[in-house]
């Protein structure tokens, strides 16, 4: 390939290696701002869940009843209505603990290994909401620079991959033996 040729593409090549980069480190250090929002809304959930659940132990207090004794006379009753009520009160309840449960793990995980706790304890719902919702940010803090490192590695990574298997077929014809003039058998 002539030198002319190949100046421009060495130049586009080294800009497409550092924007791809760039793009990863950006893209990764947005996690610690989506994680922030997400966590925002678990803790607006899980506030909710137990107005709920402290609602129906009050009702269940006034009777005298633990609120799983009110929910069972709810599950165990003749009337249908009342079943229903008692599995959607029992389902207030595991939402909490859920809830609950998540919001720890989430509060405690170190930053490095944040993103595989999001990962096991993410509620979906809440997740595909913050994503739909998500704001952007410039974050600056020691968790998203680790990220905006990872983001960069990664980014850098898939571009090198990419490249390699691009220029793969070049390379195999240019390790080629060459031509002999007269028969067209390699020299």
């Amino acid at each position: 390939m002539s030198r002319l040729i190949q100046i421009p593409l060495r130049f586009l090549d080294g800009l497409l290696d550092r924007v791809v980069a760039l793009v990863g480190a950006i893209g990764c250090a947005q996690f610690p701002q989506y994680l922030a929002q997400y966590i925002q809304r678990l803790g607006g959930h899980l506030d909710e869940a137990r107005r709920t659940v402290l609602q129906y132990q009050n009702v269940a207090a006034s009777y005298n009843l633990s609120l799983q004794e009110y929910i069972n006379i709810h599950i165990t009753s003749d009337n249908k209505i009342f079943v229903s009520t008692g599995k959607l009160i029992s389902g207030f309840v595991e939402r909490l603990q859920h809830l609950e449960t998540a919001f720890r793990a989430l509060e405690v995980s170190a930053p490095w290994n944040r993103w595989w706790v999001f990962l096991r304890v993410m509620d979906p719902e809440i997740a595909q909401n913050t994503w739909n919702n998500f704001t952007p940010g410039v974050p600056t803090t020691i968790e998203a620079l680790f990220y905006a490192g990872i983001g960069l590695l990664i980014g850098w990574g898939i571009y090198r991959g990419i490249r390699a298997l691009v220029l793969l077929p070049f390379r195999k014809v240019a390790s080629r033996p060459p031509l002999s003039g007269k028969t067209g058998l390699p020299v």
